[in-house]
C-alpha cells in the first residue's frame, strides 16, 4: 500500500462502518477492517470494472459478507445514516469538491471525512468549510516527486452538532499580511499544516516559491521582447499578475513559520 492509501488508513481511525468512494479495487475497505478500525464497510466506484476487482480481492481477504459494493457516481448511492466516516481519494480537487457539494445534507450525515485529493485541495478546504466541517489533522505526503495532502475533518458547529476532535489552531493572523490572503493560504495550504509548522510543506513551499521567481523572471523578459505587440504583451501581464498572486499567498504561508 502506498504512503498515501496508508495516510488514509491512519486518519481513518475509528468507527462502525466507512464509506469508500471511488474505492477501486478496495484496498482501503480491506485494510480497515483487518486492522479492526472498522466492523463494516462500504465500497462505491462509478465505473463496474474496478468494482469486479474489488468483489475479487473481497473473496480473497474473505471479506465478501463485510463490505457491500455499489455502482455510485460520488454519493448518489449513499444513505444517509448507513456510515459515520466517509473516505474520498485517488481524484482531483475539482471532482471531489463537486462531490462534496452536489447533496450537502448527505455528505453532512457522515460524522468525520477522510480525503485525500491529488490536486486542487483548496477546492476541497474551502467546500469542506462551507458545509461546516473543521479539519481537525492533516499529513503532506511526498511520494513519486509530488506533494498530496490527506486531511480529516470532523463535523462543526452549523448542523447543531460539536466538534469532537479540537483542530490545532482555527485562525491564522500574520502582521502586515491581509486576513483575505490569510484564509487564502488556510485553504490552499491547510490551517492544520500551517498552524504546526509542518516541515514537509515547509520544503513545499520553499521550493515553488524559488520556482515562481523563476516564472516571473521569464515572464518579463519575454513582455521586452514582445513590447510592439500589444495584445503578446497584454497577454503576458496578465500572466505576470496571476503568477504575482500566487506568490502573494505562498509568501504569506512561509511568514508563518518565521512567527
Amino acid at each position: 500500500m502506498s504512503a498515501r492509501l496508508e495516510a488514509i488508513v491512519e486518519l481513518a481511525e475509528e468507527g462502525d462502518t466507512v464509506c469508500d468512494v471511488g474505492c477501486d479495487h478496495a484496498h482501503v475497505p480491506i485494510r480497515l477492517i483487518q486492522t479492526g478500525s472498522y466492523r463494516r464497510a462500504i465500497g462505491m466506484d462509478v465505473i463496474a470494472g474496478p468494482l469486479g476487482k474489488a468483489a475479487g480481492n473481497l473473496a480473497l481477504y474473505g471479506m465478501k459478507d463485510r463490505v457491500e459494493l455499489r455502482l455510485s457516481d460520488g454519493l448518489d448511492a449513499c444513505i444517509p445514516g448507513q456510515a459515520d466516516t466517509l473516505v474520498i481519494t485517488g481524484m482531483g480537487g475539482t471532482l471531489m469538491e463537486e462531490i462534496l457539494l452536489r447533496n450537502p445534507s448527505t455528505t453532512r450525515s457522515f460524522s468525520a471525512l477522510v480525503l485525500g485529493p491529488q490536486s486542487d485541495a483548496e477546492k476541497v478546504r474551502a467546500a469542506l468549510r462551507g458545509l461546516g466541517f473543521v479539519i481537525t489533522k492533516e499529513k503532506l505526503i511526498f511520494e513519486d516527486g509530488k506533494y498530496y495532502p490527506v486531511l480529516r475533518a470532523r463535523a462543526g458547529m452549523s448542523e447543531g452538532r460539536t466538534v469532537k476532535e479540537k483542530p490545532e489552531k482555527k485562525k491564522m493572523e500574520v502582521k502586515g499580511i491581509p486576513a483575505s490572503v490569510m484564509q487564502e493560504a488556510e485553504d490552499m495550504f491547510g490551517p492544520v499544516l500551517l498552524g504546526r509548522r509542518d516541515p514537509v510543506l515547509f520544503e513545499f513551499l520553499t521550493r515553488r516559491t524559488a520556482v515562481l521567481h523563476k516564472i516571473l523572471l521569464s515572464i518579463s523578459q519575454a513582455a521586452q521582447d514582445s513590447y510592439k505587440d500589444p495584445a503578446l504583451l497584454e497577454k503576458h501581464s496578465a500572466r505576470k499578475r496571476e503568477i504575482e498572486h500566487e506568490l502573494s499567498v505562498f509568501t504569506a504561508a512561509l511568514a508563518v513559520y518565521d512567527q
